[in-house]
């Protein structure tokens, strides 16, 4: 009997489906890019907020001589601010690009899980689940 209920308890553990969780509506960042090709460095923070639909990007790009960029998108009222740090002016722009949400939809399918980082010891990476 005891077999029959362990098979069990097993089957159903391995027949759970992961569920999508939901995502923070506002969260900050930190991104670096570099282009290797046009020896490009591009480092800075994001903060997102999905709440009011906007984003603020401040960034350093790094080709030959650092300029220094804040970008301030908002999406409801469809403007885009960009801060010249290094010159000091700002530019009002239209914004175009549509709004992107960062959140899990409700009918994601899971593709996996994945560690960043290693499993080999514990507290040395981080189990993500792909949706």
């Amino acid at each position: 009997m005891l077999p029959i209920v362990l098979l069990f308890l097993v089957g159903l553990v391995v027949a759970q489906q992961p569920r999508p969780c939901t995502s923070p509506s506002q969260w900050e960042a930190r991104i670096i890019s570099h282009i290797n090709n046009e020896n490009i460095t591009v480092q800075g923070k994001l903060s997102y907020d999905s709440v009011y639909q906007r984003e603020r990007f401040i960034e350093q790009v790094v080709v030959g001589d650092d300029y220094y960029y804040e970008t301030i998108a908002l999406f409801q009222v469809r403007l885009e601010f960009v801060i010249n740090l290094t010159a000091r002016n700002c530019s009002r722009l239209p914004l175009t690009r549509p709004w992107r949400d960062f959140s899990i939809r409700p009918d994601a399918h899971s593709y996996g899980e994945a560690y960043i980082g290693s499993s080999a010891s514990p507290s040395t990476g981080l189990l993500i689940t792909m949706w």
